[in-house]
């Protein structure tokens, strides 16, 4: 085989590589475009002072929240600290724009108050595999919630 020609096999090989790692990329590029399953909220920070507030320990349950999207609509539900809670919402390149949201609110404690003003100002998301952060207060403050699937059995309530 000539050297030209080995160059030209080396150069096809390499681009369909490259094709294939596009087309794998793409696939976790659109996969994280939305913010489908079941995840639970475990800490929110402010981005303006460096602060941060992980989830109390002494709360009867955890804010387990549920995403359906198309990764343009979207309806969530789940539930609070100590209530149910269901809303529809948007995505567009990364933004969320909260729809409706509602649910009962009776004895709710600050760590769910702050649950439900948070998500009714969401502005934005990030996401990975088993982490999605969802942006508020015009992308000054965030919630970070972890996949169910992705935490131990005994961390979910």
């Amino acid at each position: 085989m000539s050297r030209l020609n080995f160059a030209i096999l080396l150069l096809l090989i390499s681009n369909c590589a490259l094709g294939q790692k596009e087309k794998i990329f793409l696939f976790i590029k659109e996969s994280n475009a939305t913010l489908n399953g079941k995840w639970r909220l475990i800490k929110y920070y402010n981005l303006t002072d460096g602060t941060s507030e992980s989830e109390p320990a002494n709360i009867p349950h955890s804010i387990i929240i549920e995403f359906f999207d198309n990764g343009q609509k979207g309806k969530m539900k789940g539930h609070t600290v100590t209530n149910t809670v269901s809303g529809d919402y948007e995505l567009f390149n990364n933004k969320m724009k909260t729809l409706s949201f509602g649910g009962t609110k009776v004895g709710e404690p600050s760590w769910g108050n702050k649950f439900w003003n948070a998500i009714h100002t969401a502005s934005s998301y990030e996401r990975d595999d088993d982490t999605l952060f969802i942006f508020f207060n015009t992308d000054s403050e965030k919630m970070e919630f972890k996949k169910i699937n992705a935490i131990s059995k005994d961390e979910n309530n």
